[in-house]
Order: C-alpha cells, then structure tokens, then sequence
C-alpha cells in the first residue's frame, strides 16, 4: 500500500466518525507542548482582536481551547425553546406597556409591575403594535444535573456577549484551522446577515437617495464591553455612537458629523435603560435627550427598546408557564428553573426553609442576592425584608449545574462548570432565528455563574454539529447590479475628535521619547557609577529636560526652571517624566495615546492593532524605578517606543483612504510636531540669553529629528545655529521643519468639509495662511547676530507661531468636533 492510499483510507475513516469522536482522536493526537503551543496563540490572537483591553488588570477573559460540542438533537430543542421564548416575552412586553390586560386578569401581581424598578411609565405604548419589542433577545441556559438544559435568566436590555461570540470564532478559525475546517458545524455569519435585516426595518421613512444610518450605542468608559461594541460595530458596518454624539432635532435623533448632522434610523443598545433619556427618563443621566419621543414617533427604530429590561428583573419568570398557555396556547418547550413569588405564605415559608438553594431579587431596587454568600446577620437582615415585603421579592432557584471538559496551560485537562448564552432574533418581517453558536462561560464556582457576568471571564467556543448555515462570512457574490462608489462613510465629530488627540499623542509621544533617548546618555555616561555628568552636560540636557517637561504639559515657573541648574533637579525631573503615576509623565502620554486608539478602535486595520497591542504592552515592561546604573535599559525600551508608534503611521498611511479620517489624524501630527518643535527651538536657542549654543547640543537635537545626514550634506561638519533654525524651522522640503508642517496643514485644512458653498476662507484657512505667511517673510540673516545670540526677531517669530498653533488647533475643535455653533456655521440638512 503506498502511502497516498492509506493516508487516503485515514481520512475516509475520518470522516465516518461522529463528529464528537472526530474531535477526540484530534485531542488524543496532540503531545502536551503542541496544545499549550495552540492555547497561547489562542490568547494572543483575542489580544490582537482587541478583546483584551488592560494590561494591568489581574483577570483577562481567556480563551477555553476545548469547544463546547452541541449536537444537533440538543440544537433543535434550543432553538425551538429560545424562538419561543422570546415571542412570548415579546407578547408580554406589548401588553404591560398597552393594554394591560394581563394585569387586569389577574395572571401578574399589580405591585410586581407597577413597583419594579425596571417598569418605565414613560414608555408606555413605546413601540407600536405592529412591532415586536424584543427584536433581540439573549437567555442564559444552564445543565443540570442530569444534563437537560435549563434557562435561569433572560437579557434584553444589553444582551452583552454577541461580538465576543464572534471573536471567539474568528480565534479559532485563526489558531486551529485544521480542527475547525474538518468538523461540520452551523457558522454564525447568516445570523448577522439576518441582523442587518433587522437593523433594515427603521430605513423604511428614510428619504429617497439617503444611506440609511444605523448605529450601535454605547457607554463611553473604555472596558472589554466597549471593545465587544467596537468589534460588533465595525462587523455589522454600523456606526459606533455615544450618546454626546446624538442630538435630537425636528423629531428625530441626528448624530453628529463633520460634514453635519446626519438623522439615525436604526439603533441597538448597549446602555441601561435609565441613562439612554435624560430628559424622560433619569436627568441625572449623560443620555440623549428626545431618544424616547424619536421612537414615538416612529422616526427611529431601536432593536431593544427602553422598558425592555423588565425582562432581565426576573420578574416574569414564576408566571411564564401560565402566560404561555394563555398567550400561545401551547406548554412552554425550553424549561426554566424554579422561580417562586414570595407574596404567597405557603411560598414563602417553603423557600425560607431552603434558602441556601435560592437566589432573591427585590423588584423595586433591583437587588439581588446569594444567600449562600451572606453573613449570618445580613441573612437575618434579608429574612426581615422577605417578611416585611414579601410581595416584592422574586426567589430564583440555583441549578446544580453539571460540568463540561476542559483545558487550559495549569491544569491540563479537567472539568468545570459551564453556562450558555444563545441570542435570538424576532421582527414582523422574517421569521426567528437564533444564533448557531453561544457565549459558554466557564467556572469551578457554580454561583458565579448564576450570580455574576463578569468582562473577565473564561470563554468556550460553541460548535453547534447541526452544519445548518456554510455562510462563513458577511462577504458574498452577489449577480445584482451595483453602483460605483467611493463614498467612505460618515465620520462622527467625536471620532474626529479622537483621530486628532491619537495624532497628536502619538507625535508628542515620538518627539518627547526622542530627546529623552539623547539625555540620558548625556547624564549617565559609562563608568560612572552615580548620577554624575560635566558641566556642559548639565547644561546640554537642561535644554531637552525643559523641553520634555512641557511637551508633557508641565509648564513649570520661572523658579522651578531655575532649579534645573542642579544635577538633583535633574534627576528628580527625569524620575517624574518616565513615572508611571505622574499626570505629565512619559507613561501618561503613552496612556493617552491608546485611549484614544482605543476609542476609534473600528477604524484600524488587523495590523495596526497588533502594533497597538505590542505598544500597550510596554507599559507592563516600564523601569519603575529608575535604575540610573542601567541607562541602556532606559534607552531600549524608548527605542522600542519610538518604533511601534511610528509603526502606526506607517501602517495607517499604508492601509486607510485617503479620506477625512485619516485627514483629521494627519492636522493633529503635524499640528502637534510644528507646536513641539517650536517648543524645542525656543529651549535650546532662546531660553538661555547670553549662552550660544553648544555644538553637542546642536547634534542632539539634530540626531533627535532625524535630520543630521540632511544637515551634514549641506554643511558638512560644520555645526552653526543659522543653519539648523533654517533647517528645522524655515525648510519646507524638510519633513521635520516647522515650515513643512505648516505647509502640510496648510493643504490638508483646505480639504476639510466646507460650510456648503462659502466663498471665503474659514477660520482654519486663515491661521493657517497666516503660518505660512509668517515663516515666508523671516529674514534668516536677522535671527542671529554676530556673536550667533538669538535675537529679539527669532523670539518674536517663535512666540508668534507658537500662538498661532494653539488658535489653530482651538479653531478645529470649535468646528469640528463640539457642535456649539451647528445653527450659524458649516452645516447644512
């Protein structure tokens, strides 16, 4: 037999395995070393994905290397119990906010609606009949101990989970191509195809010849939720919006562009209930005011309506058996654990009795409580509520769960508690459906998991072996005409906003590394085995330690500078520009940096993410404190610095359009290097009067701005003050000249959205004109006298271009990102 047949017969037998068999031969192929191999790069890639965000935190949501196998029996009874569902809570929810007929017969307690906290009087008759009101929907499902699955709690109001399931998946099929392409399984693209079509439900008034907007809403706090809503965002082609960046106008929600005010049609949210309105609902809340009265009047559709969180309070889960019969005429197919009303003696008494078994939910607070993990007197203190009110409290009963295998780098394999979240979708123009996939968490503590929902959690990736959907991805061929369109996409004024601090950030960030990268040689020089340096070292570094300082935004007083005259203060001052706690400290400016690529994260590709990654993770590797015996460490990690960010611009260069995201990106780079590099010229030639300039200084700051071979064929060696102010401020061919930076702002400002069709030159236009105006009428032979001392012209000229910078930057804001004068300027409906 050669060995093309019997590898031939392998696979034959391969494939008539069951699936679940198929999976465990692969697992019993692979030595110890390959899985941990599998499993590290398994975490490496969610970091690359975004899915990790903080490197300080203890718990990063890891990656279980054992998927969840569910198979297609066990498939079709959750998908037929979770379609059922959420109809039914669908019906619920149209009733309790309408009609109230419900209540009215007596098959919900009054007080359980009308005192839960999450019932919203102001959303009554929110949605109109013909919609459903839980588009989406997720439900946690456990096994019990026999192993029949089992629902213990419903989501709606933010079904947290969906693009983690998706980065999941995407991880895999990265890491274990192998394993995930021989294994039949239902992919999970066709169900967010079907939420697209969803989203298509509120494009119905949307004018003739407008791109219907669609958007993801969510909070502003940078945690692995954000990234989750990012990843989902950018997957969909949906807008990522905050609420700072919706207005409400004419009836309908407007989100904020540079180009103007753009009306949204579709939403999905991802903020509780109360903070979505804060003018209807909590007015202590950041929400966009009008969002209700947008989706009253039908000029906004949103996938999960305020009032929807009704749903996760538990609330509905004693009764729903009863309204199924009631409402569908059927048994209710997917069981849920017991849950007990309280308001009924006999109840009441029975969970008391065994109440280490339960969970408790206070309607009209929200509380919840494990009474397993309270002290004796806090239980005493709960047995008095459930007492004193027991027709508020809803008692959950905890599933026994049973445990699923599992792997990790620690244990190897071994087994742990484990939980489902399936996620369905509902509208009236297509039938339900329900992801082929979960998010399963995985625990040793079977309360967690029934208790918590944490951001940082152990995941496994659900393979549902029912082979329903080969859609891999949104992607696909389509045989319909289509029509040529460079059109980008709209940009969101607080998108822009971040496009230009990430610019700015990242240049200050390059220049402030740079000086550093050449002080600290100047102070630690080999064989010293203190912090020692000359005289004309201290001196030298004086100049680019000032500078550092204030590019970090220390402005230090006059005393304060005189301080630097002393080895000490310099010391003191370096500790603080590479501390980590410092507010204008190298770390912070790094900190900032990725806020704001954190922020825009939908907008970079794979590769520029992984070189934020890698940028994130020198912060873990910071010298804290400082070891002045070792400057070369010092030195590496800013040379590693200097590389990964300007890595960023060359990868964004590389990979975005030119368009106006990339465009507000570029002002705020060299916006900030023109500021900066003032900045510098005016420590090391003007700042000292009655000192020139030394000629290692003057390399320094050459070597520092990467133009000393410019310099050198020019000028040879000889190293003179007129020539290096000509070079780096009144040189517009060189790229790191404060000319060419003016030139470059010069240019792309005239590109920047027009307020419709001005004739004359905005504000920008003019700072701008003005900058350039400024560098084309210096005289070079007046900024130097005759003993090369700095003249009162070449101060003047620095401050005046320094002031003119700050106007600058001052006027983008104004137009572009805060809004404040939408009515009178640039925009237009």
């Amino acid at each position: 037999m050669t060995v093309h047949d019997q590898s031939f017969n392998e696979q034959q037998l391969w494939a008539e395995l069951p699936q679940w068999q198929q999976l465990q031969l692969w697992w019993q192929q692979q030595s110890e070393s390959q899985l941990l191999q599998l499993h590290t790069e398994l975490q490496h890639q969610l970091r690359e994905n975004g899915a990790t965000f903080d490197p300080w935190l203890e718990q990063q949501r890891q990656l279980d290397l054992m998927p969840w196998l569910v198979s297609d029996s066990e498939w079709q009874q959750l998908q037929a119990g979770v379609k059922q569902r959420q109809l039914l809570l669908s019906m619920i929810l149209q009733d309790l906010y309408g009609p109230q007929q419900l209540i009215q017969q007596g098959l919900l307690p009054a007080e359980l609606i009308f005192q839960n906290k999450n019932y919203l009087l102001p959303c009554h008759q929110l949605v109109p009949t013909h919609q459903q009101w839980l588009s989406l929907l997720a439900v946690d499902i456990g096994r019990d101990s026999k192993g029949q699955f089992c629902v213990y709690a419903d989501q709606s109001q933010m079904p947290a989970g969906l693009g983690f399931v998706l980065e999941h998946r995407l991880a895999f099929n990265h890491c274990i191509g192998e394993l995930n392409h021989s294994i039949g399984k239902s992919q999970l693209a066709g169900f967010f195809r079907k939420l697209q079509l969803v989203f298509a439900q509120g494009t119905g008034h949307t004018a003739e010849g407008r791109r219907p907007l669609c958007g993801l809403l969510t909070h502003g706090k940078r945690d692995a939720a954000y990234f989750e809503h990012a990843f989902l965002a950018n997957y969909l082609d949906i807008a990522l919006m905050h609420s700072a960046d919706l207005m409400f106008k004419d009836g309908a929600l407007w989100l904020k562009t540079v180009t103007g005010l753009q009306q949204v049609d579709s939403l999905m949210r991802y903020l509780p209930d109360a903070r979505c309105d804060a003018l209807e609902l909590d007015p202590d809340s950041t929400g966009t005011a009008g969002l209700l009265q947008s989706i009253r009047q039908q000029q906004l559709f949103c996938a999960n309506p305020p009032g929807a969180a009704l749903v996760d309070s538990a609330v509905l889960l004693p009764f729903l058996p009863q309204l199924c019969r009631v409402l569908l005429n059927e048994e209710l197919q997917l069981p849920g654990t017991a849950a007990i009303w309280c308001g009924e003696p006999d109840l009441l008494q029975q969970v008391l009795s065994d109440a280490m078994q339960y969970r408790f939910h206070r309607v009209d607070t929200g509380q919840s409580w494990l009474w397993a993990q309270l002290e004796p007197l806090q239980q005493q203190q709960l047995q008095q509520q459930l007492q004193a009110e027991p027709r508020l409290f809803i008692a959950i009963y905890l599933l026994p769960l049973s445990t699923v295998p599992c792997w990790n780098a620690t244990q190897g394999e071994h087994q742990q508690y484990g939980v489902l979240r399936l996620f369905g979708l509902l509208s009236e123009q297509h039938s339900p459906a329900v992801m082929p996939g979960a998010l399963a968490r995985i625990s040793p503590d079977p309360l967690y998991l029934q208790h918590h929902y944490s951001m940082g959690f152990v995941a496994k990736d659900v393979w549902v072996l029912a082979d329903q959907d080969h859609a891999v991805s949104l992607l696909q061929n389509t045989q319909k005409r289509i029509l040529l369109s460079r059109h980008s996409g709209l940009l969101p004024s607080r998108v822009a906003d971040h496009l230009f601090w990430l610019g700015r950030y990242n240049e200050r960030l390059n220049l402030v590394c740079r000086a550093l990268r050449y002080t600290v040689p100047l102070l630690t020089s080999a064989g010293v085995s203190s912090f020692q340096a000359s005289t004309s070292q201290q001196q030298d570094s004086r100049a680019l330690v000032r500078f550092c300082l204030q590019a970090n935004g220390t402005l230090p007083d006059s005393a304060a500078l005189s301080s630097l005259q002393q080895t000490s203060a310099l010391q003191q001052a370096l500790s603080e520009l590479f501390s980590l706690q410092h507010p204008a400290g190298l770390a912070q400016v790094l900190k900032n940096l990725l806020f704001n690529a954190q922020s825009v994260r939908e907008y970079f590709s794979e590769d520029t993410w992984y070189v934020l990654d890698k940028l994130q993770l020198a912060l873990t590797q910071w010298p804290n404190p400082l070891n002045w015996q070792q400057p070369q460490q010092m030195v590496r990690l800013l040379d590693e610095v200097i590389l990964l960010q300007t890595a960023i611009y060359g990868l964004n260069n590389e990979t975005m359009s030119r368009t106006q995201t990339l465009r507000f990106m570029d002002l705020g780079q060299h916006l900030e290097r023109a500021l900066q590099s003032v900045t510098l010229l005016q420590e090391v030639f003007v700042f000292d009067q009655g000192r020139n300039c030394s000629a290692s200084l003057m390399e320094s700051v050459l070597r520092m701005t990467d133009t000393l071979m410019t310099y050198r064929r020019r000028y040879k060696t000889e190293l003179h003050p007129l020539a290096v102010i000509d070079l780096l401020l009144l040189d517009d061919s060189t790229p790191r000249s404060v000319g060419y930076q003016c030139a470059r702002l010069a240019s792309q400002i005239q590109q920047l959205p027009k307020p419709g069709a001005a004739v004359v030159l905005s504000r920008e236009q003019k700072l701008a004109v003005e900058l350039v105006s400024l560098l084309q009428l210096a005289e070079p032979e007046q900024l130097f006298d005759d003993q090369l001392q700095a003249t009162p012209e070449l101060r003047l000229l620095l401050q005046q271009l320094h002031t003119v910078l700050r106007q600058l930057s001052d006027s983008i804001t104004l137009s572009y990102f805060s809004h404040a004068e939408a009515g009178k300027s640039w925009q237009s409906f």
